[in-house]
């Protein structure tokens, strides 16, 4: 019983290192992740994150990230048909 402990302890300890000490998630990734979540509520962006290519865009172009980590994009996007577009712009025409 004593070395189940040892044992668990020790994976959760390398675990805890790699989120927290490099490596893992950090604020942006948790803000990103989160306004993701938020977007896919909506029709016409899950219709776009579920197509592949897209997906792809979404989760690993620069500029669309550094889009979806501005202070209340979500609101903005979800209110405003220009930023809406905008954003679809960026899925869309990102290489």
């Amino acid at each position: 019983m004593r070395i189940v402990k040892i044992i668990f302890g020790t994976i959760g300890s390398v675990i805890l290192g790699l989120l927290f000490m490099g490596g893992g998630l950090d604020l942006d990734d948790i803000r990103f992740q989160r306004n993701i979540r938020k977007l896919k509520k909506e029709g016409w962006f899950k219709e776009l994150s579920d197509n592949g290519l897209y997906y792809e865009r979404i989760f690993h172009n620069e500029a669309v990230r550094e889009y979806l980590l501005q202070d209340n994009i979500v609101v903005k996007v979800k209110n405003n048909e220009q930023e809406r577009n905008h954003l679809i712009s960026l899925i869309k025409s990102s290489v």
